[in-house]
């Protein structure tokens, strides 16, 4: 009977967390972030920064949209074929924020700065380069822009070789 109840109790406690952000993302390269529930592999850092010592250093750069597809196709490769992700993609990433004042997961993506971030494709009939991402504040989304903006690379985890996620 004890044994029974030990079961139950620890199926129950396995279960209380799933979806929670901690146990959403993994890390198979302490520079990526593998997201379970979208089987999408991020750069942790925006482009321009570099993850070292635990935290995103340096500027994230703000390009155009053109600067930001060269620069995304420039260090893609057919081991880690990194792109701009869609609106959607980028946009299930926010979540409530933080003690910083972020609507993403810190530990995850940690030093995201407040600004808007690229897309590749339209949301809601809108044009490729139209809506946008922030995750400043409560996070939020926008259409209808231009402008230079910040550039989270993602790729699709099933295109991703063994190579490009055991670095």
């Amino acid at each position: 009977m004890k044994r029974a109840a030990l079961a139950v109790l620890m199926v129950t406690l396995g279960t209380l967390g799933q979806g929670h952000a901690s146990e959403r993302f993994r890390f198979p390269v302490e520079d990526r972030v593998a997201d379970t529930t979208k089987g999408l592999v991020w750069m942790r850092c925006s482009l321009g920064q570099a993850f070292r010592d635990g935290r995103c250093q340096g500027e994230a750069e703000r390009l155009p949209l053109s600067g930001a597809e060269a620069h995304v196709d420039a260090f893609s490769t057919a081991d880690c074929p990194w792109r701009l992700p869609r609106f959607f993609e980028l946009r299930s990433l926010m979540q409530a924020s933080d003690a910083e004042g972020m609507a993403i997961d810190g530990r995850a993506f940690p030093d995201t700065p407040s600004g808007w971030y690229w897309n590749q494709v339209s949301a809601g009939g809108h044009s490729q380069q139209d809506c946008f991402v922030d995750f400043g504040g409560q996070g939020r989304t926008r259409c209808n822009m231009a402008g230079q903006f910040l550039v989270r690379p993602v790729m699709d985890a099933s295109a991703a070789s063994p190579a490009c996620l055991a670095r």
